[in-house]
């Protein structure tokens, strides 16, 4: 009984070893950086005001949030 239970433990910490080697050596994906664009006037138009609100505040755009759509369309649109 006592050789049994030691041989699990051999064989789990051996495959603890390999798999820490296999883990080391595999190819490390990683993900393809995408890059902010700006969105065209056309695709600003199809959003709604809240949309657009949105997406000025998540990009760090200072919009008048007053302001009708039209205006807010156009800060989006100049701010680079």
């Amino acid at each position: 009984m006592e050789y049994i239970i030691i041989a699990i433990v051999v064989g789990a910490i051996i495959y603890t070893l390999v798999e820490s080697r296999n883990s080391k050596n595999a190819p490390k994906v990683s993900k393809p950086v995408t890059q902010k664009s700006t969105p065209s006037v056309a695709q600003l138009k199809k959003l709604t005001k809240v949309q657009l609100l949105d997406h000025a505040d998540k990009n760090n755009i200072k919009v008048k949030r007053s302001g009708s759509k039209a205006e807010v369309v156009k800060s989006i649109a100049s701010h680079k």
